[in-house]
C-alpha cells in the first residue's frame, strides 16, 4: 500500500530571501498575492493560481528535512505538498511512512516525509489544514511568461528504473511512459547556443494532478548532466507553459532581460522544441517551455491519449 497522501496541492521551493523570491515569482508568473506564514519555524509564503501553486520557504540550517536540504543544496526545488483525505491524519500517514522505512516529522497539521533517497531527491509533505496566515504581500505586475497549468515536475535521477520503483511504491503511480532522448536518433540539442551531443533516458508518470518526469542522464552534455554533477539527484524543472512559435518569440527577449535566458534548446523533428531557462532568477527553479511546431505535435511523436495524460498534457 502506498502513502495515503490525498490530493496534490502545490510545489515547495527553498529560497535564500523570501521577499526577493516573492518579487521574482510575481514578475515571472504574474502572481498577484502571497499569503505569509511560518513553516517549520521558517518564514514562508503561499501563492499562485489554478494548479500553479507554490510554497516559498526561506532556508535555514537544521537537522530536519528542509534544513538538510538547505545545508546541502542551498536554494532549489524541494518538495511536493499534498492535502490528505479527512480520515487520514498526519499521525496515520506517519505510521505508514514508518512501515515503509521512511523518516517523518510532524509539526501541527503538517507531516514532512524524508523520501529524497527513494524519490530521486523529492521530499513529500502532507498538510491536513492550512497554516495560520499572519499577513499578505500584493503585486500588480504583468506576467513575463504566459502560463496554462503545471503540466509536470522534472527530476534528475541516477537510475530511472530504480526511481520508477520508488514512485510506484510510495505514491502508487501504476505505469510510466518511458522515452529516450539521443542526438544520434533525431534529437538536436544546443547549450547556450552551441550544438551538443546529448543522451538521456526519461519516464513520465502521474497520480491525480501530480505528474512527474524522471530523467537519467547518460552520455554527452546537457542540463541533466550538469544538474547531477552540481547537486546530485533532485527536482530540476517546472513545466507550466506550451506556446506556439510566435508567442514564444514575443516573450523571449523580456525573459532574457529578467535573467531567464535560454540555457538549453532541444528539437525533436518537426514536432516540437523545448527550452530550459536559467534557474538563477527564480532561486533554483528551472522553467521548461515547450514550443509546438504543429497542432498534432504529441500525436506525431507516437503518443496515445494515455501517454499524453501521463505527461500532464490534458486540460
Amino acid at each position: 500500500m502506498s502513502l495515503p497522501l490525498g490530493r496534490f496541492d502545490r510545489f515547495g521551493m527553498v529560497v535564500g530571501n523570501l521577499e526577493a523570491a516573492m518579487q521574482a515569482y510575481a514578475q515571472v508568473f504574474g502572481i498577484r498575492r502571497f499569503e505569509l506564514c511560518q513553516i517549520d519555524g521558517r518564514p514562508a509564503a503561499l501563492g499562485g493560481f489554478g494548479s500553479l501553486r507554490l510554497e516559498l520557504i526561506e532556508g535555514s540550517a537544521g537537522g530536519d528535512v528542509l534544513g538538510e536540504f538547505f545545508d546541502r543544496r542551498g536554494e532549489g526545488m524541494s518538495h511536493a505538498v499534498f492535502m490528505p483525505d479527512r480520515d487520514h491524519s498526519p499521525e496515520r500517514i506517519a505510521q505508514r511512512a514508518t512501515a515503509l522505512d521512511l523518516g517523518a516529522e510532524i509539526s501541527r497539521d503538517r507531516l514532512t516525509i524524508a523520501s529524497r533517497a527513494q524519490l530521486g531527491g523529492l521530499a513529500l509533505v502532507a498538510q491536513s489544514a492550512p497554516p495560520p496566515i499572519h499577513g499578505q504581500r500584493s503585486f500588480q505586475q504583468k506576467a513575463l511568461l504566459p502560463c496554462q497549468k503545471l503540466f509536470h515536475i522534472g527530476m534528475v535521477v541516477r537510475d530511472r528504473e530504480l526511481a520508477i520503483g520508488g514512485f510506484q511504491r510510495l505514491l502508487g503511480i501504476d505505469e510510466f511512459l518511458r522515452m529516450e532522448l539521443h542526438t544520434d536518433q533525431g534529437l538536436r540539442v544546443w547549450i547556450d547556443g552551441t550544438p551538443a551531443l546529448h543522451h538521456a533516458r526519461t519516464a513520465f508518470g502521474r497520480r491525480g494532478d501530480f505528474a512527474c518526469e524522471l530523467m537519467e542522464p547518460l552520455g554527452g552534455d546537457g542540463m541533466y548532466q550538469r544538474f547531477l554533477a552540481a547537486h546530485d539527484e533532485g527536482p530540476q524543472h517546472y513545466f507550466p507553459t506550451i506556446l506556439d512559435p510566435a508567442d514564444f518569440a514575443a516573450v523571449r527577449d523580456g525573459l532574457a532581460r529578467a535573467g531567464l535566458a535560454v540555457r538549453l534548446e532541444g528539437a525533436i523533428g518537426d514536432a516540437m522544441r523545448y527550452y530550459y531557462l536559467d534557474s538563477a532568477p527564480l532561486m533554483g527553479m528551472c522553467i521548461e517551455i515547450i514550443v509546438a511546431q504543429r497542432p498534432d505535435w504529441w500525436q506525431s511523436l507516437g503518443m496515445s491519449a494515455l501517454d499524453a495524460w501521463r505527461v500532464g498534457l490534458d486540460g
